[in-house]
């Protein structure tokens, strides 16, 4: 019911309509199989009026199967489609630190695995909604032919059935198992790929990481698959057995309780059982062959709802006015964040801080790793929730109705920054020959291009990533500069030009700039410095000059 309720969403009404044509599909099917059955036995004439109607039922089965299949396998696609742009909706509307705590692994494995689930099992509803219409047509068919077989047939299914439905329900339960243990292998192939230079260079952390983390979660993801596996083979297994029971049954039990050699008319009631009944094997085996597909598919449902993400409807796009945001003072009032990092999930908490700044000046922020000046620059971006204190813009609180108009006012490089190729939202007039001015400022202008607002590469040292980074944020010409440890992995000549030329130039363009940095020799360039230690502010200076503890 899930994975009709979740194509419902898609298109209501033209899944109602798939269903219907695929009904009529498996009715008509099974009509062709009982109409056999009677000219068989005389009951009808082999005459070419029946001969036409055969050939229509035959263009009905084939047509509608194929009507109903395309319809759904259009619908589909539309849906997976559908849901990867709202979970991707979904994954900007959710604030910033529940994202950060869901974590990358688990957020990739819900958009590929889970979905590519869903997209591989939901063009095979047609086939299940033919196979089971036939499978119900049949059974009412065999009803009317005897009603003392189909009491006995449907005394051994119902045990078939229960015995197929509690080893189906052990290997769904294997199967949740099996997508948690997935998650950790996902996260084990993300650790090889981010830290193969590492691996390559530590026998001992790689023979480790092989060991523990790789073969470890691969062995445990193999047992889990292996035991759900079995147990629907056993499943599997079962409808088969049934299926033999039954056919014995119809065989040996059923001709003496109706006395068929004495009764001419139950003699030819039982063969028309038996044809159906093995007719009924291949849709009866093809619903069960899907079965465990679709326990893979609710189980990838589940999963998706209980990511945690926020709901899409807070996605929804701020109209702008296009106006760039024109501010006098930005205050930090009682500022204060918390949250826990770590293993040992220990509390940390920035604040409380009282910061104001005004357009043209330099705001530099030292303090050792860990010190919470990162989350300062993300409470004074409004990525993260005060959870006490306020954020005002010219006396304005800043909340949920003006936050993301509030964010226009920045241009951020974080240190963990993704560089994207195309200049999106960068700039404004000829955005190709800004970029090429500050390319060649940037020292870049011999390794990249840029072509239709798209950078020619990115392949580049993460020194230079970081400059194409600054280049998208000049881009966005914004008031208002946040650079968390820029100059980190700068060459000194670089580092030297960054200091003295770039955050001076920006100053002088009216830019407020908050600069994270470790290097205390330039200093002297800020307007003011701040120190945090512990997510506290343990000194401030107001003039220039070296901050001291």
């Amino acid at each position: 019911m899930k994975l009709f309720a979740f194509l419902l969403k898609s298109n209501a009404s033209h899944l109602r309509w798939a269903v219907l044509v695929s009904i009529i599909s498996g009715v008509t099917s099974t009509g062709l199989i009982a109409m056999v059955h009677h000219i068989w036995e005389g009951a009808l004439f082999s005459s070419m009026p029946w001969a036409w109607t055969f050939l229509g039922m035959i263009i009905v089965t084939v047509g509608s199967g194929v009507i109903g299949q395309v319809m759904v396998l259009d619908l589909a696609f539309r849906a997976v489609v559908d849901l990867r742009m709202e979970l991707s909706g979904r994954i900007l509307a959710t604030p910033l630190r529940r994202i950060e705590e869901i974590g990358a692994p688990r957020l990739y494995a819900t958009l590929t695995e889970d979905v590519n689930t869903l997209a591989r099992v939901l063009p095979a509803i047609p086939r299940v909604i033919i196979d089971l219409t036939t499978l119900i047509a049949g059974v009412a068919y065999m009803a009317w032919l005897s009603w003392k077989a189909f009491i006995i047939v449907s005394i051994f299914a119902t045990v078939g059935i229960l015995v197929h439905k509690v080893i189906l329900w052990r290997a769904l339960g294997h199967m949740r198992a099996g997508r948690e243990v997935f998650d950790r292998v996902f996260q084990s192939f993300r650790a090889l790929h981010d830290g193969v230079k590492q691996l390559k260079l530590n026998r001992q952390r790689r023979t480790t990481f092989m060991r523990d983390e790789m073969k470890g979660g691969l062995e445990r993801l193999r047992i889990v698959s292996l035991a759900g596996r079995k147990l629907l083979i056993g499943a599997e297994s079962s409808t088969r057995l049934l299926f033999f029971i039954i056919l014995g049954v119809l065989i040996f039990v059923v001709p003496v309780i109706a006395e068929t050699e004495s009764n001419p008319d139950a003699l030819a009631n039982l063969t028309g059982y038996i044809v159906m009944s093995v007719y009924l094997y291949r849709p009866m085996g093809t619903l069960m062959a899907v079965v465990p597909e679709m326990g893979n598919a609710i189980v990838a449902l589940q999963k998706i709802e209980d990511i945690g993400l926020a709901p899409q409807s807070r996605a929804e796009p701020v109209k702008d006015s296009g106006d760039p945001l024109e501010w006098e003072t930005l205050e930090l009032v009682g500022g204060k964040f918390s949250f826990t990092r770590g293993e040992d999930d220990k509390e940390f908490t920035v604040g409380p801080v009282d910061l104001s700044f005004n357009p043209g000046e330099i705001l530099f922020v030292i303090g050792g790793n860990g010190s919470g000046k990162t989350t300062l620059a993300k409470v004074l971006t409004s990525l993260y929730p005060l959870d006490e204190g306020e954020l005002r813009l010219d006396g304005a609180v800043i909340d949920e109705e003006n936050k993301e108009r509030f964010r226009e006012l920045f241009s951020v490089v974080f240190f963990d920054f993704h560089l994207f190729p195309d200049l999106m939202g960068a700039g404004g007039g000829d955005l190709d020959a800004q970029a090429g001015v500050y390319l060649r400022e940037l020292q870049l202008a011999e390794k990249v291009k840029v072509e239709d607002g798209r950078l020619s590469t990115v392949e580049l040292s993460q020194g230079q990533r970081r400059r194409l980074a600054l280049l998208g944020a000049y881009l966005e010409d914004r008031p208002f500069y946040v650079f968390d440890e820029w100059a980190a992995d700068q060459d000194p000549e670089f580092r030297e030009v960054f200091y003295t030329k770039i955050l001076p130039d920006l100053k002088g363009r009216g830019k407020t700039v908050f600069v994270i940095t470790h290097d205390d020799r330039y200093l002297r360039y800020a307007d003011r410095c701040l120190k945090l230690k512990d997510g506290q502010v343990c000194h401030e200076t107001i003039s220039r000059g070296e901050v001291s503890e």
